[in-house]
């Protein structure tokens, strides 16, 4: 493997858009990154305009945030298992607890109206329905939403051609047809963006622990993108932050990535830069060339937490619902063994799945 491969400070791989752009061949550090000694993750600084769609979209997480409850529940979708719209103590932080600590704002980040097939939709709701806006309410979050949404797919797609060329050099014809990850990206109606915001914890009740804010899992698309992570200050109540943007006031709190040795890595995201993260989709139809590794988001420390909340944008890059997950010709059954995954599973199948172990259907 190349020695050649930069890093940033904290040792995580980093890509120059500039090299993605121009189709250099970057296989090393996919290898690195994603490949079975890596962390699952890697990061793409130098990306233009990337710093204003950022400023542009998270302080919105603060201000719906804090809207009235009443407000913030027309725009909830529990037909979709929550995948559209606002969502707040739907999802299972850990067995038996559901999350508190964060709110999201869910929707398609390329198509209002992923599909019109009727029965589609009433199949797939968490998929194919289409988007649900607070144009009546809080108008400006559509054009900020679908901008940062856009361009982290955009990237995303020019990541996943590197990971194409990493793959079919080592698994040629034996990759199923098909399930290259950037025509998988190009051609999906179901890519997801998720605005997340972590409400201020003001009270000294909650343990800090490494899944405090969100519980240890592995996304279950083919590649994840993640925006750097915005903190902001206020008081209790109030509708604008004093200030945004400010230093992590606790050093611990942040992003945490369990890599598969059983290491625990902080990963930081530049705030010029996005990171990508691998899928459990992409490990299974690479059989397992391409690794997911389990993350979690761990809590501001009291009282360094008081009046500190924080956002941040995922966008998820996954498979149509009818795309059979076929792991290549030839591979050992253990790489199979993903998350939710059943031999056999479209994708489709495969979300039910994992949304059936993270979702309480009667909330």
């Amino acid at each position: 493997m190349s020695s050649d491969v930069a890093e940033t400070k904290d040792g995580v791989v980093l890509l120059d858009y500039a090299q993605l752009v121009a189709g250099a061949d970057l296989s090393a550090a996919i290898e690195r990154a994603y490949g079975h000694d890596g962390i699952g993750l890697l990061v793409v600084r130098g990306i233009p305009g990337l710093s204003e769609l950022r400023d542009n979209l998270l302080p919105l997480g603060f201000r719906f945030a804090a809207l009235p409850t009443e407000v913030k529940d027309r725009y909830v979708h529990a037909r979709s298992s929550y995948s559209f719209g606002w969502s707040h103590g739907k999802e299972l932080l850990r067995p038996g607890q559901f999350d508190e600590f964060k709110g999201s704002y869910y929707n398609n980040p390329q198509y209002d109206v992923p599909h019109t097939d009727a029965a589609l939709i009433e199949k797939h709701p968490e998929n194919y329905h289409p988007n649900v806006w607070p144009d009546a309410d809080f108008p400006e979050l559509r054009p900020a939403f679908m901008a940062l949404g856009q361009r982290m797919v955009d990237v995303g797609v020019l990541v996943a051609e590197q990971c194409d060329k990493y793959v079919q050099a080592r698994l040629g014809s034996r990759l199923a047809p098909g399930a290259a990850l950037a025509k998988t990206i190009r051609d999906s109606r179901a890519c997801k963006a998720r605005l997340l915001y972590y409400f201020a914890i003001n009270e000294d009740a909650t343990p800090r622990t490494r899944d405090s804010w969100c519980g240890w899992h592995s996304d279950h698309g083919s590649l994840t993108a993640l925006c750097p992570a915005m903190y902001f200050e206020a008081e209790p109540g109030a509708t604008e932050p004093a200030r945004k943007d400010i230093p992590v006031p606790d050093p611990e709190a942040g992003l945490y990535v369990r890599t598969r040795t059983g290491e625990e890595r902080k990963v930081v995201i530049p705030k010029d830069s996005l990171a990508f993260q691998i899928g459990e989709s992409s490990q299974i139809v690479t059989g397992g060339l391409l690794r997911s590794t389990p993350h979690a988001v761990q809590a501001l420390a009291h009282p360094a937490s008081r009046n500190i909340s924080r956002a941040t944008f995922a966008v998820f890059m996954q498979p149509d619902n009818d795309m059979h997950l076929r792991p290549p010709e030839g591979v050992d059954p253990a790489e199979q063994k993903v998350g939710a995954f059943q031999p056999g599973m479209t994708f489709g199948d495969f979300a039910k799945a994992t949304f059936a172990k993270f979702y309480n259907p009667y909330a």
